[in-house]
């Protein structure tokens, strides 16, 4: 009896994890840095269908309302109605970057696994299995293979090989108190030229990895393998520190490019 109860407490305390405890995800960026990222767990997801719901639900009460001066064409109010609704997760997510309106208030957004940005194929995969996962047994199928699944997955998303991870708050120029270039700057490092806006981005990332886990040990490591990275597109070797180093970067990306 009470092996039967240290088990259930057991399965109780792993399953409230999954609930409300993001698990990591660690990413290859096209720099070849290693970043973590946090799943997005079962609550967060609920929280983001539920605000999609209620988009829904006020879309309804405002098409109904328009049409309440009309009672004829009820085949046209009933494709009004549905068509948005049945196309709204794909149209979202493939035009708006893996994110839906629910997903955007919840800060969650849909990935590949390798860290490349989904295609129109990963979105179409996920929608059409929204079917099976959220439809079929009110939605107990999603629920059960996330909890099961140990990168945040329910079907739609292993057969299209992506996830859904929790985004961390996005760092700026001014985060990095680089945003006030006075005129007189004088560019550090001239060939910043030619990196592309990922590369600015996988820089930001990094700084941001870097500002929420300050005291993990593997960050120097991280950090110093993205400058390797950088410099080497750059065909340059700064003695700076890799953190000062970026933020020399970002100073000189913002001068030139303002």
């Amino acid at each position: 009896m009470f092996k039967f109860r240290l088990t259930a407490k057991k399965n109780y305390v792993s399953l409230r994890h999954k609930f409300l405890i993001m698990e990591n995800l660690r990413i290859t960026t096209s720099q070849n840095v290693e970043i973590e990222h946090n799943i997005a767990s079962i609550g967060d997801r609920m929280l983001a269908h539920l605000l999609d719901y209620c988009f829904f639900f006020g879309y309804f009460l405002f098409i109904l309302f328009i049409f309440s001066f009309s009672f004829e064409h009820y085949e046209a109010l009933l494709i009004i109605l549905l068509l948005p609704i049945v196309f709204y997760d794909l149209f979202f997510e493939y035009f708006f970057n893996g994110q839906s309106l629910g997903k955007m208030i919840a800060k969650i957004k849909v990935v590949k696994l390798d860290g490349t940005p989904a295609s129109f194929g990963n979105y179409l995969l996920r929608w059409l299995f929204r079917i099976i996962d959220n439809l079929l047994i009110s939605g107990a199928i999603a629920v059960i293979t996330l909890i099961i699944s140990n990168k945040g997955q329910r079907l739609g998303d292993i057969a299209a090989g992506t996830t859904i991870i929790k985004l961390s708050k996005k760092i700026t120029l001014a985060d990095t108190s680089l945003v006030s270039v006075p005129k007189e700057y004088t560019t550090v490092y001239p060939s910043v030229s030619v990196l592309s806006e990922q590369d600015i981005s996988t820089i930001k990332e990094v700084l941001n990895f870097y500002k929420l886990n300050t005291y993990q040990t593997h960050n120097a490591h991280i950090a110093q393998k993205a400058k390797t990275a950088i410099e080497n597109k750059m065909n340059i070797k700064s003695q700076q520190l890799p953190i000062a180093f970026f933020k020399t970067i970002l100073s000189d990306y913002y001068y030139l490019n303002r």
